[in-house]
């Protein structure tokens, strides 16, 4: 880098996940989840400072970090504010714990939330096949008992194929409009106030169950 080069990096931040529960955005495509000490610890034993940072939606919560040469500009008051925010969530152990026990928590309220559904005889149908869905489905113990079907858009390769570690079948989306099953579960649930106008407006009547972070069925 030359003076006043800028290196801008972004990542999967870490006090997003926890705040949010994303334990399902956690699998072997993903290897890290930065808070922005770490990156600092990082970034400084390379020379560099952090001069500016600010969360990013992406991914369900991410972090964008401006760094420099040390001196090269001066460090806006970005730094610190989120430094100090994720200090009591990123740098001890307590709150790593209570995560842990906010997922298993988290996995029996859906099972509550889904076995009031299938005791009425009513369907599910999977919206999406991403690879976080992999992650929620298989520890949730999830099979195509209770998920009828996961649907992905027409063109998709994985169409035909199940799902990982199942045998939820992969279709195409139309059987959501054509069957009109009484539920939709959202796998990509960190988009769903994207997702659930899209597919109302395309026709789908039924209810929307969004898992995480707490199980909740959306008209």
């Amino acid at each position: 880098m030359d003076p006043k080069d800028l290196f801008i990096s972004e990542s999967h931040y870490l006090l997003s996940l926890i705040e949010t529960l994303q334990y399902d955005t956690i699998y072997h495509e993903h290897l890290r989840y930065y808070s922005l000490h770490s990156l600092k610890f990082l970034l400084e034993s390379h020379g560099l400072e952090i001069v500016h940072a600010k969360k990013i939606p992406t991914h369900g919560g991410s972090i964008r970090v401006y760094s420099a040469r040390r001196g090269d500009f001066p460090v806006r008051n970005t730094v610190n504010e989120l430094l100090e925010a994720e200090k009591s969530t990123v740098l001890g152990k307590e709150a790593l714990m209570e995560f842990k026990d906010r997922v298993v928590l988290s996995k029996l309220e859906l099972h509550s939330l889904l076995l009031g559904i299938k005791q009425k005889g009513q369907r599910i149908y999977g919206i999406s096949a991403p690879s976080r869905g992999s992650t929620l489905i298989n520890y949730a113990g999830l099979d195509d008992g209770i998920l009828d079907y996961v649907l992905e858009i027409k063109g998709s390769h994985k169409i035909g194929k199940y799902l990982p570690g199942t045998l939820i079948p992969v279709v195409e989306e139309t059987r959501l409009y054509e069957d009109q099953p009484e539920y939709a579960f959202l796998l990509s649930w960190h988009i769903a106030e994207e997702l659930i106008p899209k597919l109302k407006q395309k026709g789908f009547q039924g209810s929307f169950i969004v898992p995480l972070p707490k199980p909740r069925v959306v008209k």
